[in-house]
């Protein structure tokens, strides 16, 4: 049962689920620590990337990188129209984030459905190979969605440690106020991080829809996983959404390969449950 060959596997899919999930929660904790925005309309981007690489990838044939990469900034050029219409009026309000970005969620996806229909779509492969690695086969695929995660969220972090904008982030999502006092231009900076959320959000519902399947409900299931990760991790926590995304990530692997996605799903809402109990504020989030 626990065949080398099957370990590998569950590994690789382990790793890729993690990258991802790592990254629906990154769009989703980056909103919430540093704007106090619930983003119940996480899923609804996470779909529209999904969507994009479709066109990019599937039906104009541009390089799989470039597909997947144009696709989430070209989803998150356009979501700079509803920051300025419709979350930046919901900054630092989070209740009323959760009932306005709920019906935006329930507008976009129901666009979708009027634009492309309720029908699942299904995206080309990005390669049939695969690597043997001394007699263990590892699907090539896998490994290159997962190096792409992977890349990402590395320039995420050299952004968010090393560069002046990256230090202004987190300064706002300390304090504002005191940023604003300090010279940092809150409204530019609330803008930026934004505009990385909504990429990183797109990019992993890209990455999602190509391990599995397109449709305009996609985006239940990074809106659900997000929520999942970051009560994990810890509501605002950066290290938190990374720890919480490779916990879900290797426990969903594992557990749906050796007893089920039902076991799965169970265990895993079971220990969020718990959790919410014993530690509402997450592993490594801060009680406030």
């Amino acid at each position: 049962m626990f065949s080398l060959p099957i370990l590998s596997q569950v590994f690789i899919n382990g790793l890729s689920l993690s990258s991802i999930y790592i990254l629906v929660a990154l769009g989703f904790t980056l909103l919430f620590g540093i704007m106090r925005v619930v983003n119940f309309a996480h899923g609804a981007f996470a779909m529209l990337g999904g969507y994009a690489l479709y066109y990019l990838y599937g039906m104009y044939g541009l390089p799989y990188p470039v597909a997947v990469v144009g696709g989430a900034l070209l989803v998150a050029l356009l979501a700079l129209v509803l920051e300025r219409l419709v979350f930046r009026w919901f900054y630092h309000k989070m209740f009323q984030s959760m009932i306005a970005l709920l019906g935006l969620n329930m507008a976009l996806v129901y666009a979708a459905v009027l634009i492309w229909d309720v029908n699942e779509r299904s995206l080309p492969a990005v390669t049939d190979t695969m690597l043997d690695v001394h007699g263990v086969l590892l699907p090539m695929d896998r490994l290159i969605i997962m190096g792409i995660a992977v890349v990402v969220l590395g320039l995420f972090w050299f952004f968010v440690t090393h560069t002046r904008q990256g230090l202004a982030m987190r300064a706002a999502a300390l304090d504002s106020d005191i940023a604003a006092t300090q010279g940092i231009n809150t409204r530019f900076i609330y803008m930026l991080a934004f505009f990385i959320a909504i990429f990183m959000t797109a990019l992993a519902g890209g990455l999602y829809a190509q391990t599995y399947a397109l449709s305009p409900f996609m985006g239940d299931r990074p809106l659900m996983v997000a929520f999942i990760v970051v009560i994990l991790g810890g509501m605002g926590s950066v290290s938190g959404a990374a720890l919480g995304g490779v916990l879900l990530g290797f426990a969903e692997s594992f557990l749906s390969t050796f007893y089920g996605a039902s076991v799965s799903s169970f265990v895993s809402f079971g220990v969020v449950v718990a959790l919410l109990i014993f530690r509402p504020w997450g592993l490594l989030g801060k009680p406030e």
